[in-house]
Order: C-alpha cells, then sequence, then structure tokens
C-alpha cells in the first residue's frame, strides 16, 4: 500500500502519527513566513477573555436588545398606572441630656448620653404608642382617610421589598438602618389597623455620625404627608415630656415615704445609743481609747530603750564574770588602772634592780616594798568600784524593764476591757451614722426633685418641619426606566450566555484548535452565493480567482505543502463530522487552486452513500469507483476529465449494498497507490465519520487525513467523538479546516482577523462588498 509503505521509510511502524514538535514548529512557522497570515498554534488559556465575553454579546445583540425593550415597555406600562406617592421628611435630634438649669441631675434622665439610650428613642420612634397619637391629633378614624384609592404596581412593589431587604441587611451588618415597617391593615375602621398603615408608611433614616434621624412619610396627599410627619414629631416630643414628668411625680412621692421611714429608724437608732451609754457609765469611748493607745505607745519606746540599755549591761557583766580581772577590755580601757599598773611596774623594775645591791631589809628596799603594795591596793580598790558599778546597772535595768512590762500589760488589760464594752456602743454609733446620712441625702434629693418637676427641658427637638412636596417622590418616570434598561441589559446579556452555553457549536478557530488539538490550515469564508452570482464556493474559486474563497484555499494549499516533512501529502482524505459541511466542496476548490498551480489532480468521491462530487462538475455517474472496485471496468474508463484542464475525476458510479467491504478491498489500495504515481495529488471525498465506517478505512489506507469543520453547526460532542475514531484508526490528522467561519448573520469574526483580499476590485462596489462581508473589525 502506498501510504503505509511511505510512513514506514520515513518515520517507522507507526505510521507517521506522531510528528517530531521541533520539526512541526519549524514547518509553522515557515507557514507564517510564506503566507504573511497568522496560523493559530496552542496557547495557555487564559483566565478571563474579555474579547471572548464580547463576542458573545455581538452575536446575540439582537435578543439583549429586545429583553430590554420588552423590559422597558412593561416599566413604562406599570408605571403608568401606578398611584404617585409625596413624601414629606422632618428631622429630629435626639440630644444628650445637658438641659437642666439646676446642677443637679434629673431623676428620669441620669445616663442617657450613650448609644444605648440613642437607639431606645429610635425604636420608640417608630412605636405604636407614637402612631396612636398622630391618629388622635389628626382625628384620623380610618384607613381611607390616609390610603385613598391608591395603586400600587407590581414595580414598586418589589423596588419596596429590596429596599426593606437591604435595610435589613445594614442593620444585620451593623450599618445605619433605614427602618420601614410593612404592615397590611385587616379592618379598615380599627385602631390597629390605621396605626399599621401609618406605620407601613413612614420611613426611619439616621444621618451618619450625627444624632439626627429623618422622618418620612409617604401619601397620594401631598398635603396629609406633610401634616403626618409634623404630628408624628410632635408627638414623639411631647410624648418624651410627659414620660419625663410622670417619672418626676413617681420619684417625689417614693422620696416621700422612703424618707418618713429612714427618719422613723434614725430616731429608733439615737434612742438605743443613749441608753447603752448610760447603762455603761462611759461619756466618751473614742476620747478613752485614745489615751490608753498613747500611753501604751510611750510605754513600749521605754521599754524598747531600757531593753538596750539593760542587754549593754548584762553583756558586760557577763564578760567581767568570764575574763577576771586581766581580760575585762573595760579594765584594759581604765586610764586609772593603767597609771597604777604603769606606777607598779616601774616599782618593781626599780625593786629588782636595788636588790641585787642592798638586802630586803635595807631601809629603801622596805620604802620600795610598801609603795609597791599601796599601788596594788589601790588598783584592787578600783577594780572593786567597777565591778560594783557594772553590777549595779545591770540589776537596775532588768529592774526597771520588769517594772515596765507589767505597766504595759496592766494598759493593754485595761484597753482590751475598754474594747469589749465598747463593741456595742460603736455598732450603735454607726447606724446611727448611716441612718443620718442616708435621711440627709433623701431630704436633699427631696428638694431639687421639687425644683427639676417645673423646670425639666426636653433633649429632643425638631430641626426642620415637613413641607408639602410639590412633585411625586415615587414613581420617577426617567429612573424607573433607568433601572429598568439597567436590569433588561443584564437580563438579556444573562440570557444571551445561557443560549451561549446551551449552544456546543464550534464557533471559533480558537474553539476548534483548543477542541482537537490540530493546527488549523485553513479559514474558509462564508460567502453570499447570490451575491457573487454562482451556484457553490467552488465555482467561485475557479472562475475568481481573486475572490476571498480563493485565497483562503490557497492559503490552505500553502499551509499542507508545510504539513509534513515531504511537503504536501500525495494522497489526501478529506472528511467532517457529519454531513453538509462542505467536505466535498473543500476537496475541488482545493483540487483547483493545485490545478492552478500546474498540478495534476484527480479528485476521488468515495462517499458511496451519498455521492456529491459529480453533482458539482456536472459529469455522468453511470460508472465509477463501484464498478473498479467490483472489477467490472479498468482504471481508464472510470476517470473522467473535466473541463479545467489537468484536474480527473472519479465517481462513485453506483452505490453498492456494501461500501465498507469494496473501500477496505486490496483492490483499493492498489488503485490508490497506482494513482499516486499518476498523479501530482489525490484527493479523496469520504462519508461523514459519526455513525459509519467508511471514513475510518479510508484514513488508515491514505497519506493524511484533513477534518472539515462547519463553523457554528458542528456541535463540539461530534468534532471530539470524530477526532477520537480517526486516532483509534491509526489516522494521521495534519489539520483541520474551520469552514463557513465569519457569516454576515452569525457574528463569530471578532477573534482572529483575515483579510485574504489582497487584489483589489475596482470600481465594483458590490463584489467588494460581498468579498469583505465575512471580514470581522481588525482589533490591532
Amino acid at each position: 500500500m502506498y501510504r503505509r509503505d511511505k510512513d514506514e521509510n520515513q518515520n517507522g511502524p507507526n505510521h507517521g502519527g506522531q510528528r517530531d514538535m521541533v520539526v512541526r514548529e519549524e514547518q509553522h512557522q515557515q507557514i507564517m513566513a510564506y503566507t504573511g497570515e497568522q496560523v493559530f498554534a496552542h496557547t495557555e488559556e487564559k483566565p478571563l477573555d474579555l474579547r471572548a465575553y464580547w463576542s458573545v454579546i455581538i452575536r446575540r445583540k439582537w435578543l439583549i436588545a429586545i429583553v430590554a425593550l420588552l423590559v422597558l415597555f412593561g416599566t413604562f406600562i406599570m408605571t403608568s398606572l401606578e398611584t404617585p406617592i409625596y413624601r414629606s421628611s422632618t428631622t429630629v435630634e435626639i440630644g444628650n441630656e445637658s438641659g437642666n438649669i439646676t446642677s443637679f441631675d434629673d431623676i428620669a434622665m441620669r445616663n442617657t448620653g450613650g448609644q444605648d439610650y440613642f437607639w431606645t428613642q429610635y425604636e420608640l420612634l417608630k412605636s405604636r404608642a407614637v402612631a396612636g397619637r398622630v391618629a388622635s391629633d389628626l382625628g384620623l378614624v380610618s384607613v381611607n382617610q390616609v390610603s385613598g384609592n391608591q395603586q400600587v404596581s407590581i414595580f414598586r412593589q418589589f423596588t419596596t421589598w429590596v429596599k426593606n431587604l437591604v435595610a435589613k441587611i445594614k442593620e444585620f451588618f451593623g450599618a445605619d438602618p433605614v427602618g420601614r415597617i410593612d404592615i397590611v391593615p385587616l379592618n379598615p375602621s380599627s385602631e390597629s389597623s390605621i396605626q399599621n398603615h401609618l406605620l407601613s408608611n413612614l420611613l426611619l433614616e439616621t444621618i451618619r455620625q450625627s444624632r439626627v434621624i429623618r422622618i418620612s412619610y409617604d401619601s397620594p396627599d401631598p398635603n396629609l404627608a406633610a401634616k403626618v410627619v409634623n404630628a408624628w414629631a410632635d408627638a414623639f416630643v411631647n410624648i418624651n415630656l410627659e414620660r419625663r414628668f410622670d417619672a418626676t411625680a413617681y420619684a417625689k412621692e417614693f422620696l416621700t415615704e422612703r424618707l418618713k421611714q429612714v427618719r422613723a429608724n434614725l430616731e429608733d437608732s439615737e434612742n438605743k445609743l443613749v441608753d447603752h451609754a448610760k447603762e455603761m457609765e462611759v461619756i466618751d469611748f473614742e476620747h478613752k481609747q485614745e489615751e490608753l493607745l498613747k500611753k501604751i505607745a510611750d510605754l513600749n519606746g521605754k521599754i524598747g530603750a531600757i531593753e538596750a540599755r539593760r542587754i549593754t549591761s548584762e553583756s558586760q557583766y557577763r564578760e567581767m564574770q568570764a575574763s577576771g580581772d586581766t581580760g575585762f577590755s573595760i579594765f584594759q580601757d581604765n586610764s586609772i588602772i593603767q597609771g597604777y599598773k604603769q606606777r607598779l611596774g616601774d616599782l618593781e623594775t626599780e625593786y629588782q634592780t636595788n636588790l641585787k645591791v642592798y638586802k630586803p631589809a635595807y631601809p629603801k628596799m622596805v620604802q620600795l616594798r610598801k609603795e609597791i603594795d599601796e599601788v596594788k591596793s589601790k588598783m584592787a580598790k578600783e577594780i572593786d568600784f567597777i565591778k560594783s558599778s557594772i553590777r549595779t546597772e545591770y540589776n537596775t535595768a532588768v529592774r526597771e524593764e520588769s517594772i515596765l512590762k507589767e505597766q504595759l500589760d496592766e494598759q493593754q488589760a485595761e484597753i482590751l476591757s475598754l474594747r469589749n464594752n465598747s463593741t456595742t456602743y460603736m455598732a450603735l454609733k454607726r447606724d446611727v451614722e448611716t441612718n443620718r446620712n442616708l435621711y440627709d441625702g433623701l431630704l436633699q434629693r427631696m428638694k431639687e426633685v421639687g425644683v427639676t418637676a417645673g423646670l425639666t427641658t426636653n433633649n429632643l427637638s425638631v430641626i426642620d418641619r415637613g413641607q408639602v412636596a410639590m412633585r411625586p417622590y415615587t414613581p420617577v418616570m426617567q429612573k424607573n426606566l433607568l433601572i429598568a434598561l439597567f436590569i433588561g441589559l443584564v437580563l438579556g446579556i444573562g440570557m444571551a450566555f445561557l443560549f451561549e452555553h446551551i449552544d456546543d457549536t464550534v464557533k471559533s478557530p480558537m474553539e476548534l484548535e483548543k477542541l482537537t488539538g490540530l493546527t488549523i490550515l485553513g479559514i474558509i469564508p462564508e460567502i453570499d452565493m447570490k451575491l457573487e452570482g454562482v451556484k457553490d464556493i467552488v465555482e467561485l474559486v475557479r472562475k475568481d480567482p481573486r475572490s476571498a474563497a480563493a485565497e483562503a484555499y490557497r492559503s490552505c494549499r500553502t499551509a499542507l505543502s508545510f504539513s509534513t516533512t515531504d511537503g504536501a501529502p500525495t494522497v489526501l482524505h478529506v472528511t467532517s463530522a457529519a454531513m453538509g459541511e462542505g467536505k466535498s466542496s473543500t476537496i475541488l476548490s482545493l483540487a483547483v487552486t493545485y490545478i492552478h498551480a500546474g498540478k495534476r489532480v484527480l479528485v476521488i468521491d468515495a462517499d458511496l452513500r451519498n455521492p456529491s462530487v459529480h453533482k458539482k462538475t456536472n459529469l455522468a455517474n453511470e460508472i465509477g469507483l463501484s464498478n473498479f472496485l467490483v472489477g467490472k471496468n479498468s482504471v481508464n474508463e472510470v476517470i473522467q476529465e473535466t473541463d479545467e484542464k489537468g484536474l480527473f475525476v472519479l465517481t462513485t458510479g453506483p452505490l453498492p449494498p456494501n461500501p465498507v467491504e469494496l473501500l477496505s478491498s486490496e483492490r483499493m489500495e492498489d488503485f490508490i497507490n497506482k494513482a499516486a504515481e499518476k498523479f501530482d495529488f489525490v484527493l479523496i471525498d469520504s462519508p461523514p465519520v459519526l455513525g459509519l465506517s467508511d471514513a475510518l478505512v479510508l484514513a488508515s489506507i491514505c497519506d493524511a487525513t484533513l477534518f472539515v469543520v462547519d463553523a457554528g453547526t458542528t456541535r463540539k460532542g461530534a468534532v471530539d467523538g470524530s477526532i477520537k475514531r480517526l486516532k483509534s484508526a491509526n489516522a494521521n490528522l495534519i489539520g483541520s479546516i474551520f469552514a463557513k467561519y465569519g457569516g454576515n448573520n452569525k457574528g463569530y469574526g471578532y477573534d482572529y482577523s483575515y483579510n485574504y483580499h489582497y487584489y483589489g476590485y475596482g470600481s465594483d462596489p458590490a463584489k467588494k462588498k460581498a468579498a469583505n462581508a465575512w471580514l470581522p473589525r481588525p482589533d490591532r
């Protein structure tokens, strides 16, 4: 077989199915350099392709416009039928409690400067009590007095629901709320129904970074709206004043009763204190206790001093007893004793010196001995005196310490006794002081309440009164139409993308490349045959080589010449996913471009189920491929030559009952091999891939397979399934053809810009318009 032998010689046993990526990239660059056109390559998918989204909007622009117009028209009708509603607004300030002209606080209004107080007043402002006061002040006895014949449109009901939802969301996240209560009245004449209706048309708004609340009321009657909103502010202020006055009166009554009780308790505690003092015969426990504490403190000081003196004396006394007369430190430091010792030493030295000359009985020696004994006697007396003094000092200190400790014990015993006797007295005295302080405080507060009862000021004030509205607040035609236009556009765009998502056809070359993974070898524009005056695109390519279609197929021919390492495949198999996608037109158009280049081309119509080549070439189909494959006719008898020089066609002939068996026969392979040797190019038109196996058989015996996709018609699932089937049959898929791309009514031409009109069309505007109709606006 021709294709198999050729592939095995070039690429091994894999039939050339997987080409070297480097070679494929070089071929791709050669195609771009040769044709000057952009050939689609695989690129990484971008996270956001705005041009693709814009392309969807352009394609579905009429759907978006129709949806937007329908929403606008419906909004216009509903707005026209809606009853005009007027709004009047007033503002109320909720200030801190700082309006008293006295220096003390009011009982009813303590701690009223925080956020808790502000939000409490905010909730009270939309209470039923205020609504009932407003209805009473204005003499409203029926809901019809405030509602009238009001017609509320669906649009306003929807917007009201949205506003209430937004208010709840803001309040949930801690933002400044917009309070509105929508309550449907049950009995129009009941008091609760009137209050509910008033509350349902009331709107409260807090002014950011302030303590001001805007009160608004909606009504079909502008005068009634102003009356209600002003009456609402006045009722809120008056109710606040009444509540404070009632609180002050209640406080005064409570303080009067409490003051009587505290006075009785004070008198009772004083009597108990006096009786206990008489019983204990004590005038002043506290003064007596202070004197005893002072004496104890003095005794503690004296005891500390005498203890220090006693310790010193005892230390000297113990040292004197332990060291004797010679080692005692006081004796060594005494100048008198040291003088006696010095005199004694001198006399003994002199005595010993004279003893060498005189006898002890010698008068001089006797005199020296007498002096020595006298000095010793005086020194002994001095030592005895010092010992006696130390002993006396120690004994005196011990005795004084003992006396002071006895006195301290006596004082401590006395103060303990005094404290035991004064415990009850001090408890009664504290009770008297507590009752007296409580009585004085209540009496002072009683006087303050009496003064503030007539001097209370209100911290709530009306800043701006509500005015009669001159124009309706709602409905606003312009506002509603703008909102409707926005909603209509959003809805239309959403429906456009929904339809686009549902539509799974291949719409652009980029989608085709991503889906198949094949290089797009040609993008064939959709041509208006009536405008061109031809029956099909093959005739246009043959008659007008300068047309957009001819340029596109010449570009495809050039791309085919670089699709393999040996140039354009000699035996090219063309197929598609389904019928009617342009296989036959592609085969014949490529054949025309090849013969214009001086090549001999054989076109084989291998669609033995629904042939069409003979119709497009105006040839007879009595004999053809089927006759040759069954052996009835020779090759020369079945091949027909057309009017175009170099173009030969082999039609199908009679349709056989078993096309697959004929196409898979050895006779078919031999014929293709011989045709490849005789002709420059052999182009084979086969049946569609899906549902049939004819294309798979032909793909396995041809050099290469070219896949044709109809833009905006072929479904992605069909393309994906066809590619998988062809690959399973070891087909050499070299690329794809994107046919009928960018028609006037499809809008698929935004992604890429191709201009095959290198040649001009002179002054013929009709042809120029027809040729350029498929081209999108260039983006660069």
